[in-house]
């Protein structure tokens, strides 16, 4: 349907900035090439169709700056900018879809509508849903430090958060999902964030995949999980000795990659119907996260080939390492967990307190990840480009107050005694391959150490 007007101050009220933008540039353009062929105009304007997304964007718009407009608890009020910025995002990318672009507007006019028609919700209104009594996951954005771009994750409270106490948290790493963002924004709106659950007990993080691709640090997914950890300590403290990391399919792949090389952050870790192909066995990384607890899970009717034999890959490996893990194999479900599932890795998880052991070892491979547990090896090579380096690692034993490090490949090594590394107190001895390098008080600062 087309109306006719001179103006584009005469189109319809609910026309979006978006849309009104796409207008005016119609307008312009016509206007030029009838004045260079000097040639009499009449202009015509193509409203939006009904079910177009910049009509819902104008909808989400007008609710939400209705809720700012009377004051809002700080939090929320990040929440509801955030949604409006994702939306809006979205819509501006979809101009540059290309063959996809009707196919991606059908299904993003789905996801806005839900957020459109939830925003009516009283439940959804409410900042206490969400920062008193735990119902609903946050949805907040953030500025991507790896690439500036924008990015978002959902946080739910447990019911009667108290800023002043630290929580366990919980990061929890999504599968396949839609490529795109608001697929994940709309379920905050419509699913409760732990299913059957209440939330209850800690602070549960769900980052953003960046669409269909790996948690890895080549594609910034990774860096997210880091990033988004910082940003929830800019308002929320988190227990450093209760931090969980779990994930399903794609997400449980790169649970496995993320712990293998950071196993001293976690105190437990749970991969549902993962594999994993993320760390090739020929790297020798499971002896690092010897001291992790794991939950395995997979459906029995799983259709994916390839995830029984996962699974014993996963218990055979761990075992030999002498961390057995938890295996569940729940009969008759497919790929995907049920809440209930969700609930008992959860609670499994839950049960485990972060420890330092006095014995363990690392095998570094990534330039990112130098060690674990305040003792790390500088890269030989920290200013090359794609340099492979030899495969560096340390073994550390400690007994009272000695600490005795073994390292391979290296002739280097940093050693954290305090609080974020070892968390030793009182007098020290550092004996390293054999040779005894310090004996005296705790340092305030790491040791630095070159042979």
């Amino acid at each position: 349907m087309r109306s006719s007007g001179r103006f584009a101050d005469e189109l319809a009220p609910g026309t979006s900035d978006i849309a009104m933008s796409s207008i005016k540039l119609t307008i312009i353009a016509v206007v030029l090439s009838g004045a260079v062929l000097g040639r009499p105009i009449e202009l015509y304007v193509e409203s939006p169709q009904p079910d177009a997304p910049e009509v819902a964007l104008s909808h989400i718009r007008a609710d939400i700056k209705s809720l700012l407009a009377t004051p809002q608890p700080e939090l929320f009020q990040k929440h509801l900018q955030s949604v409006l910025a994702l939306c809006e995002d979205s819509v501006l990318k979809l101009q540059f879809a290309g063959a996809d672009r009707d196919a991606q507007a059908k299904e993003l006019v789905g996801y806005l509508e839900t957020i459109e028609s939830s925003l009516k919700n009283g439940d959804v209104r409410r900042s206490e849903t969400y920062l008193v009594e735990g119902r609903r996951s946050l949805d907040l954005a953030r500025l991507s430090r790896s690439d500036g771009t924008l990015q978002f994750y959902t946080l739910s409270f447990p019911a009667r958060w108290n800023a002043s106490k630290a929580y366990p948290l919980h990061i929890y790493l999504h599968g396949r999902e839609s490529d795109l963002p608001l697929s994940v924004v709309a379920s905050t709106f419509t699913l409760e964030p732990n299913g059957e659950q209440p939330n209850d007990t800690a602070i549960i993080v769900v980052p953003w995949l960046r669409g269909n691709g790996e948690w890895r640090n080549e594609n910034g997914s990774e860096p997210d999980v880091w990033e988004v950890i910082e940003d929830v300590k800019t308002f929320a403290k988190i227990d450093p000795d209760r931090r969980y990391i779990s994930g399903h399919s794609w997400g449980g792949d790169d649970v496995w990659a993320i712990v293998l090389r950071t196993p001293d952050l976690w105190a437990a870790a749970g991969i549902m119907a993962g594999s994993a192909a993320s760390v090739p066995a020929q790297l020798n990384l499971v002896a690092n996260a010897k001291h992790v607890p794991f939950y395995l899970w997979k459906g029995e009717q799983d259709p994916i080939p390839n995830r029984q034999a996962n699974l014993q890959y996963f218990r055979d490996s761990l075992t030999q390492v002498d961390d057995p893990p938890r295996v569940v194999v729940a009969e008759g479900v497919a790929h995907n967990p049920r809440p209930k599932d969700r609930a008992a890795m959860q609670t499994w998880l839950f049960e485990h307190v972060r420890q330092r052991p006095n014995h363990f070892s690392f095998v570094i491979d990534t330039p990112q990840h130098r060690g674990i547990w305040g003792i790390s090896i500088p890269q030989k090579y920290p200013d090359a480009y794609l340099n492979v380096e030899p495969q560096v690692s340390f073994e550390c034993w400690i007994k009272d107050s000695t600490v005795q490090i073994t390292t391979a490949n290296s002739s280097r090594l940093d050693v954290d005694f305090g609080p974020g590394g070892m968390n030793l107190a009182g007098t020290v001895k550092l004996i390293v391959n054999g040779k005894q390098i310090f004996d005296g008080s705790v340092p305030s600062k790491a040791l630095s150490l070159t042979w």
